[in-house]
């Protein structure tokens, strides 16, 4: 049997997934086993990407076999723990990427996936999206130490904002419709997680925290710029991009922030 490409399979969420894809055209051809296979599904360097909850090693003890190499990455390593580097930049030095590129990811959508986005982007007009909740969270309804989700409250204070004085659609995503009011409302059967990354290309701007809105910003094919709202300034270094505006909370490891001071900073970047 004639071996394929190397195999290189990821864990985590879908920001870290995304991350890894400012790896991938140094890697020559790949293949990819993630939780989020939709991440890589367009990338023209990825041969094929499995879906993690397909187990190879159970279901089928030949799989692994047909690679050349089986790499598991792991980028939240001693290393990474240890030293303020940048998420991006301990994958690249995992995969011995040596380069001076700046910290950026690839997400790619075909001509068909861009004929359906614009479909629902005419219909919104002017919108901005928010993501106040990581993808695997409840909305919170008291704030606490370590969350990186913003209450509720003040979650609505600043759709309320956006939606009536700065007249904007909001588009709540990793969400339910029910959490919060006055969001535009999207069938949630036409949108899956990367159409938010796709939306976001042409949204006014964003408002979000530490997850994977922040990352999906950073795609080289995206100009949109945000706010990102941060519970610990020692994470910064690791997770976020220039090209945002990033507030830390007024109090250590507590979702805490001015909302003014938030919708200010947003004016900024939607002049």
């Amino acid at each position: 049997m004639t071996k394929s490409q190397d195999l290189y399979i990821l864990l985590g969420g879908i920001g870290k997934n995304i991350c890894f894809t400012s790896c991938i055209n140094h890697l020559g051809k790949i293949n990819i086993m993630s939780p989020w296979p939709k991440v890589f599904k367009n990338h023209p360097n990825v041969n094929f990407c499995y879906d993690l909850e397909f187990n190879p090693i159970i279901d089928n003890t030949n799989f692994l076999n047909k690679f050349s190499n089986v790499i598991l990455v792991e980028p939240y390593d001693p290393y990474f723990l240890k030293n303020k580097i940048h998420l991006i930049k301990n994958f690249r030095r995992l995969c011995d990427v040596n380069t001076e590129e700046d910290i950026y990811n690839e997400i790619y959508f075909t001509e068909q996936e861009e004929d359906e986005i614009q479909n629902i982007v005419s219909t919104l007009e002017d919108y901005v999206l928010v993501q106040f909740i990581g993808s695997d969270e409840g909305q919170c309804e008291t704030d606490f130490v370590g969350t990186r989700g913003l209450i509720k409250k003040q979650a609505q204070k600043i759709v309320d904002i956006l939606n009536f004085d700065l007249k904007l659609n909001v588009l709540n995503v990793f969400s339910t419709d029910d959490l919060l009011s006055n969001t535009a409302k999207i069938k949630k059967t036409k949108l899956d997680y990367m159409n938010y990354a796709h939306l976001l290309k042409y949204a006014k701007g964003f408002i979000g925290i530490d997850s994977s809105l922040n990352h999906m910003s950073a795609n080289k094919f995206c100009d949109t710029k945000g706010v990102v709202l941060w519970n610990d300034e020692n994470v910064i270094e690791r997770f976020s991009y220039n090209k945002n505006i990033n507030l830390i909370t007024n109090t250590p490891r507590v979702m805490r922030f001015d909302v003014n001071n938030i919708i200010d900073n947003f004016k900024k970047i939607v002049g």
